[in-house]
């Protein structure tokens, strides 16, 4: 790997080969050529050296910028995975108005929904004319701005921001067609690239299940494991992105479970022969599509010396980031040094005792689901989420 100078540093060692090959010191008074060619030239190689470490740096797929800012990592993706990084999901709506048989409703019609709706204030068209056929009617609307901003909850209500002919103004959400979604993070895209360079299909092994799940957007990570009391049974267990979950917590809408059945079924690559997109080993009976099972991390924190509010955002953020590191461990799609599925007392409190060496505290209390434990060991799609850290 290659290390980049400073400036100072190459004005320093041209000055020293000028001064070698000239056989004298080159004065420091005065107005001196010499000089100021080593600082040209030391600027010239400055940039030769950023374009050096920028090619350096995009070569590996963990340190690859993205394409936004000149780099290759969707280059390494879309070898790697067949697909750049899924961009946001529109979502689209099944709502009913009342009016007047034969009223109708015109295309680009728009509404906006309304302030006590998940997502006020955000708008919906219609992109087909629709004739009411009954004075209870449905229409479908899609949103105009992508992602879960404009996420709307079935019984939401919206209003249109024109008057309707013979037809009410106001349109309640029955269904939901399609699930909106946020862009992928590019991080996440990087980590999903990765495991695919890391893990080998194998024909149905757990590394497989994860890269087959990867291919739905929103899912962020999977665990596969043998029903316990059934022959060639799985449970796979289904994270979702926090953005893209239900409760924001990770937990996947069931429109995000059916999705992921598909892929495991089929190929959705559609440029591959029909006889090459069959993914589901033979062997295996069913896979059972579930969510993952979130347990509410509760921590207690007694008898804390000298607390500050500097003090105390800083040990939530460091526990914050030691329950989110940890994650159910699968045999065969994870690496067992980097096995990370325990949380214990012992752990927070050496987590605190990082942040703040030499901290007086009591042995802090562990509940998971409001349960005191002094271990807990997440498996089988267990979840943790740190609910509330708190001083006693």
């Amino acid at each position: 790997m290659i290390t980049i100078p400073t400036i100072t540093q190459l004005y320093n060692d041209i000055l020293a080969d000028l001064q070698a090959e000239y056989g004298t010191a080159i004065p420091t008074f005065g107005k001196n050529f010499l000089r100021v060619l080593a600082a040209v030239q030391a600027a010239k190689l400055k940039l030769y050296y950023l374009a050096i470490g920028l090619l350096q740096k995009n070569i590996f797929v963990d340190t690859a910028d993205p394409q936004s800012r000149g780099g290759t990592l969707e280059r390494f993706g879309f070898v790697k995975l067949g697909r750049y990084p899924f961009t946001a999901l529109v979502g689209q709506y099944t709502v009913t108005v009342n009016g007047t048989v034969g009223a109708i409703i015109k295309a680009s019609t728009t509404f906006k929904s309304n302030d006590d709706s998940l997502s006020p204030g955000k708008l919906f068209i219609l992109d087909q004319a629709h004739t009411m056929v009954s004075t209870t009617d449905s229409i479908t609307l899609r949103a105009l701005d992508a992602g879960i901003g404009s996420k709307l909850l079935v019984a939401d209500q919206l209003t249109a921001t024109s008057p309707i002919e013979n037809a009410n103004r106001l349109a309640t959400v029955t269904v939901q067609l399609i699930e909106p979604l946020d862009a992928e993070d590019i991080e996440a895209y990087r980590q999903k690239t990765i495991d695919a360079y890391r893990l080998e299909p194998n024909g149905g092994a757990a590394s497989d299940y994860r890269l087959w799940a990867a291919d739905v957007q929103g899912v962020k990570q999977a665990y596969p494991y043998a029903k316990t009391g059934a022959a060639n049974e799985i449970n796979l267990f289904i994270e979702a992105t926090i953005a893209d979950s239900i409760d924001g917590m990770g937990t996947p809408s069931a429109s995000m479970l059916t999705d992921v059945e598909a892929v495991v079924e089929l190929d959705p690559d559609t440029t591959k022969p029909i006889n090459e997109r069959g993914r589901r080993p033979l062997g295996i009976f069913q896979v059972h599509y579930l969510p993952v099972t979130i347990r509410q991390v509760d921590i207690e924190i007694p008898g804390f010396v000298g607390l500050t509010p500097a003090i105390q955002n800083a040990i939530l953020a460091a526990i914050t980031s030691l329950v989110n590191g940890i994650r159910p461990f699968v045999a065969g799609a994870d690496v067992l040094e980097s096995k990370n599925d325990i949380l214990d007392t012992n752990r927070i409190a050496s987590t605190i005792l990082v942040v703040r060496p030499g901290s007086t505290f009591g042995t802090p209390i562990l509940l998971i689901d409001s349960v005191p434990v002094l271990t807990f060991t997440f498996i089988n799609g267990d979840i943790p989420f740190l609910n509330s850290v708190t001083y006693t």
